[in-house]
This record gives structure tokens, sequence and C-alpha cells, in this order.
């Protein structure tokens, strides 16, 4: 009987599995932290962390190297809320705090890495963001052990002796998707980083090039009608048609699953 309940509950993983391109770790931004620091005391290099969010989710089912960046990720936590009531559908229900967006929580992480002596290595973004987020972290941050490297830079030798220069124990990736993901998927293998993850806009919303989302409305799901009230032409189609693109293989998927726990319990 063990052995029946345990093939059924390996079958329902394997359709979140598919359905999300890896496994997802519902998980709060403080034990996101506490994972960081778990890995890099263990001396693992080339930790790879994603997170997924409706974007995320639509780009998953268009383009093959955001298949392959969270088939090759070690772990996932939520950055949309939306993913949260689609985890529960899967039959994976989290709390709110359970979701998290390092737009919310770069000041932490680099206060936090400071205090923990971590190194840091942040690539993306346009030079003059790079210069205004180097001189608002040095102002804010004097220990804290951190090196940027704008973006656009086509370099790609010397960027990667840069990060390997450093060995930084976090690197974070800021191009947005789905460059950030065929960076770090082409470029992972000969990185000496402890902790990889993708960064998409972080530091222009720290430095103000872009306009954050009130906290309040991040915590509530509504930092992407702020955003897109801020910058409509560049946002619409991700906010307003992308989403119905997911239904279908969302409601491909929830029948899946439903159909496995239904013979589960059979």
């Amino acid at each position: 009987m063990a052995a029946i309940e345990s093939k059924r509950a390996n079958e329902l993983s394997n359709v979140r599995r598919e359905y999300f391109g890896t496994d997802v770790t519902p998980r709060s931004f403080q034990q996101w932290l506490d994972n960081i620091a778990a890995i890099l005391a263990s001396g693992q290099r080339g930790w790879l962390s994603g997170h997924h969010n409706l974007h995320s989710l639509y780009l998953l089912n268009r383009n093959d190297d955001v298949v392959r960046f969270y088939a090759r990720c070690n772990d996932c936590y939520v950055d949309g809320t939306p993913v949260r009531f689609i985890l529960k559908c899967f039959g994976k229900p989290t709390l709110a705090a359970m979701r998290f967006s390092l737009m919310d929580h770069f000041f932490d992480l680099l206060q936090h890495a400071e205090r923990k002596r971590w190194s840091v290595f942040y690539l993306g973004s346009q030079e003059s963001v790079v210069n205004c987020g180097r001189a608002l972290i040095k102002r804010r941050f004097p220990d804290l052990r951190i090196q940027l490297q704008n973006g656009y830079s086509t370099d790609q030798a010397t960027i990667v002796a840069r990060i390997n220069a450093l060995q930084p124990d976090i690197l974070l990736v800021g191009m947005g998707m789905p460059l950030q993901e065929r960076w770090l998927i082409e470029h992972l293998q000969e990185l000496d980083i402890g902790f990889a993850t993708q960064a998409g806009a972080t530091l222009d919303y720290y430095t103000g090039a872009q306009a954050k989302p009130p906290r309040w409305m991040s915590d509530i799901g509504l930092a992407w009608l702020y955003r897109l009230a801020s910058d409509p032409a560049r946002l619409w189609r991700r906010y307003l048609l992308e989403p119905w693109a997911l239904l279908r293989p969302t409601l491909h998927h929830w029948q899946r699953y439903r159909h496995t726990a239904r013979r589960a319990r059979e």
C-alpha cells in the first residue's frame, strides 16, 4: 500500500514538474536567504535558483532557452501571486508569505550579504544605471564586496573572467527574460560562483530608473497594475495578453492532475 501511495504521489509531482518545468518550492524571503547560507556553507558551487511568475510560465511554453534554464534549476521559488493560486490547483497550497519578489527585497539582500560577508556580482542593466547603482550601494553598504557590470557588453569572455576573478558567493543576472536565462545556461559551466539567480530589472527599480510599485501593492499582487500604468507601451502585451495564452496549457495540465489524483483515491 505504501509503495502504491508513493507511486501516486510521484505521478502527481511529475504533472506539476511538467507544467512548471522544474520543482517549485514556495518559501519566504528569509527562508530563501537561509537556503543560500546553507548552500554556501556546504561548499557547493554553481547552484542555480529560479523563480516563477506568469511571464516566465508564458515563456516556458515558447522559448527553448527558458525550458533549458528551468530544467537546470536546483530550486525555484514563487515570484508572482497568480502562481500561488496555480500551485493550489495542483495540490500545493501556500501562504502569502511563501511568495516574494527580489524587486522588493534587493536592499534586504544586500544588507544581509554585507552582514554575512558574502561577495556579490550583478550583471545587467545599462551603464548609466550600473553607475548610479554602484554609487548608491557604496554609500549604503560600504563594507559589501560587490561588483556591477552592465548587461550590454558583447565581450562575454571578459565578463566571465571578471566574475571568476571575484569568485562571488552570489551572482545576479538582470537582463530581462529570456536573455538572462539564455546567458546563465550558456555560461554557467564556465563560472566559479556559489549561487546564481535571475534578477530582471531589480537594479533599475533600486536606482529609480524604472518606477517601483509601492510595497503594499506588491504584497497584495497588484504590482503588475502599477507597472502597466507606468510603462504601458512596453508592458501591455505582457500583462493583458500573455495570461490568456496560458489558459490552454494550464487547463490541460490541471485536467491531467485531477485525473491522476482521482485514480490515486480509487
